[in-house]
Parts: structure tokens; C-alpha cells; sequence
């Protein structure tokens, strides 16, 4: 199994008991798995696939927690990079359709347990794949943050931002000749725009905080994204 660029993937490979046979490699960004239950064929996986998944992507969350907290990450996003073989016995397995291609057997019903050994865990977490789900989040959130604020979304008028009071000019081609005052609040407000109405309103604007503004040295790109008033 190689990637894109002909370099061998990592082929995690782990069997405790003669009823679970597991490996974990990386996937190009959409889950993969080769499953069999009783020597069946699950093409489409199963609750026994999710059961070795779901304790994978459990172990990588931790870490990526602990590597950058601010970074939102969810599980589907984990599980897309990952790329799982699990050859499995059931007692009497249950399948959504006589084609048996997808398990549906509840784990307390699978007749044994089967947890990933923490050698099993450590080389997953040290085959590259922290770091490729952080770099692909990243890219993300950073897409996100230039799609919401960068310069495409200039405007000639800001619509729906309730208490904004927004220069004549601001957006138009005289833009650089425009200021906006930020104020603390309303009251403040009230005393920014009596000034305004001796100068003009063609090259003055008032936009009132809620108190201290974030400060987004510290803030994530979701934090950014998410504030109104940014």
C-alpha cells in the first residue's frame, strides 16, 4: 500500500486473540476500511469496524488536545485519515440485508471484547497522522477565516450588523479616506456620533463594543470567525 508520491504507508498490524486481526494505516483525507466477520466479506463495514475505530480516533483526540487545544477538531474528521483492516468472529452476526456487507451486531452482542494494545496505540500515534489531521484542520479553519474576512468580502455597505453606523464613503473607492470609531458601548456611542454630526457622516462611521474586545493574539481562527464584532 504507497501514496500518491510512491512512499510506503505505515501498516500498523496488532492480534491478541484468535477473534480480532487489526491493522491502521493513513488514508488521503476519506475513511477506508476492508473488514471481514466469520470470513464474510463486510464491504461496507459494520459496528465492528466503528468498535476498532472509535477507540483509534479516542486515542488521536487525546493527543491532539494535548498538541494544540485551541485547534477544534471532530471525530469524523480524525476517522477520514485513517484507513482500517479488521478481520473479526461474531457470535451470530446480524447484517442489514441478505448481501451481508454491512455488520449490525451490537458490541455487547459481538461474544468477546477486544481492546487495542497501548504499543498498538503508540505507533499509530507516531505514524504521522497527529500531524497530517493538524495541518488539514488548520488549512481549514484558515480558509474559513480568509473566506469570512478577507478582502473578497469588501462591500460597498455593511447590512445586518445591528448598532453599526457605517461612513457614507466606507466601502466605495474613497474607503481609505474613511474612519470608524470604536466605542465601549452605547453610551459612548451617543458622544461619538454628536461629534460626527458637526464633521459629517460621509467619512465617519461609530461601531459600539461590548466591553473589552477580544483579544485574537490568543484567540483560535473559530474564536476570530465567530466574534461579531470582528
Amino acid at each position: 500500500m504507497k501514496s500518491d508520491e510512491n512512499k510506503e504507508l505505515p501498516k500498523i498490524y496488532e492480534k491478541k486473540s484468535e477473534r480480532w486481526e487489526v491493522v491502521c494505516s493513513l488514508s488521503d483525507g476519506q475513511f477506508q476500511q476492508v473488514s471481514f466477520v466469520n470470513s464474510i466479506c463486510t464491504s461496507k463495514g459494520g459496528t465492528h469496524v466503528d468498535y476498532i475505530a472509535n477507540q483509534i480516533v479516542s486515542a488521536i483526540m487525546i493527543k491532539l488536545k494535548a498538541k494544540n487545544k485551541k485547534l477544534v477538531v471532530k471525530p469524523h474528521q480524525i476517522k477520514a485519515n485513517l484507513w482500517i483492516f479488521v478481520n473479526s468472529l461474531i457470535e451470530n452476526p446480524a447484517f442489514d440485508s441478505q448481501t451481508k456487507e454491512n455488520l449490525n451486531t451490537k458490541a455487547s452482542s459481538f461474544g468477546s471484547t477486544y481492546t487495542l494494545s497501548e504499543k498498538f496505540m503508540k505507533e499509530v500515534l507516531g505514524s504521522g497522522v497527529v500531524n497530517l489531521i493538524l495541518q488539514v484542520a488548520q488549512a481549514k479553519e484558515d480558509a474559513m477565516m480568509a473566506k469570512n474576512l478577507g478582502p473578497g468580502k469588501k462591500k460597498s455597505k455593511l447590512l445586518g450588523i445591528p448598532k453599526l453606523e457605517d461612513a457614507n464613503m466606507a466601502g466605495t473607492r474613497n474607503a481609505h479616506e474613511c474612519t470608524i470609531i470604536l466605542t465601549e458601548g452605547d453610551s459612548a456611542k451617543s458622544l461619538a456620533l454628536a461629534g460626527i454630526e458637526i464633521v459629517g457622516r460621509d467619512k465617519f462611521g461609530v461601531f459600539p463594543l461590548r466591553g473589552k474586545f477580544l483579544n485574537v493574539r490568543e484567540a483560535s481562527n473559530k474564536q476570530i470567525t465567530d466574534n461579531p464584532e470582528i
